[in-house]
């Protein structure tokens, strides 16, 4: 059996689980992981065991045990030119055909009935207006400190987000996704975040109506499940960690096929300063869909 040793956030933790079929496939065998967020593997019966790196050193014997162990950053490779998606990336590194039908892949229904709790029996959409922190070991006393800010839309237009949403759908339940330090809004609900895997399932809901997202994790959570929503790229660019099946808009460009790499520039402020109207008259065409397979 083969250790394959997955580092970074969680949301690149549930890209790689697009490739895991791939993988197995190519092994001959089922695999083993080693990684921060063990959660997202959970229900996979491709991965035999998904090991904490948070507790488990890589000298344990189960890891020396693998007949290879692999590892690969992206982010130190020629994926930080911009060229290709984070699955693709993933790909070419661990030596398996890319396909643009990969999808990550979560298996989470053994958080059904906690989902039902926090979701209620009322139609919601779910929001992620900032991020940037690791759940992993996240201490609530401490100050809220993004890892990339460039990535947050400003609390200011994120409020006029919701308020315009409420104007239009009064009894509908907006979710805030985010850490306890992270912002709050007016009519809207914060529940506890963690265990994050239950999200996945939280969107798997029938009275969930969709997501509005920054880059962050809900954006590959949603992929998973199929569900459709807007996402408000700043820093960073869909066409390596988007999906085609949502809507994606920046200040300047609002369709996939859009994406000019040579105007892009990742620390221009008011890439992310999407006019809140806008991001509600987009949210108003996905509003509802059915999940996408």
């Amino acid at each position: 059996m083969n250790t394959y040793i997955v580092e970074g956030g969680i949301g690149k933790q549930v890209a790689f689980t697009a490739i895991i079929d791939a993988l197995v496939k190519k092994d001959k065998e089922k695999i083993q992981v080693h990684s921060p967020y063990v959660d997202i593997f959970g229900g996979n019966t491709n991965v035999k065991y998904a090991l904490d790196s948070n507790s488990i050193h890589l000298q344990d014997k189960r890891i020396l045990d693998s007949q290879n162990i692999f590892h690969c950053e992206p982010y130190k490779t020629n994926f930080i030119k911009g060229e290709y998606h984070i699955i693709q990336s993933f790909c070419k590194l661990f030596g398996v055909k890319y396909d643009e039908k990969m999808r990550p892949k979560m298996y989470t229904d053994h958080y059904k009935n906690d989902a039902k709790k926090i979701a209620g029996d009322d139609n919601f959409i779910v929001v992620q207006f900032s991020g940037g922190q690791a759940p992993a070991g996240f201490n609530p006393s401490n100050s809220y400190n993004s890892n990339d800010p460039t990535r947050n839309y400003h609390p200011h237009l994120a409020q006029k987000v919701v308020n315009l949403i409420k104007e239009k759908y009064e009894n509908l339940k907006i979710l805030n996704f985010s850490l306890p330090n992270e912002p709050n809004y007016e009519q809207t609900v914060k529940p506890k975040l963690i265990p994050f895997a239950q999200w996945h399932e939280i969107l798997k809901l029938p009275n969930c109506k969709g997501f509005i997202s920054v880059d962050s994790c809900l954006n590959h959570f949603a992929r998973s499940v199929g569900r459709k929503g807007v996402v408000i790229w700043g820093g960073t660019r869909w066409i390596q960690f988007g999906y085609k099946e949502n809507i994606n808009v920046n200040n300047w460009w609002n369709e996939w096929d859009e994406w000019d790499e040579e105007r892009f520039e990742p620390q221009d402020p008011r890439n992310i300063q999407v006019e809140p109207s806008e991001l509600v008259d987009y949210f108003e065409k996905i509003y509802g869909k059915e999940l996408v397979k």
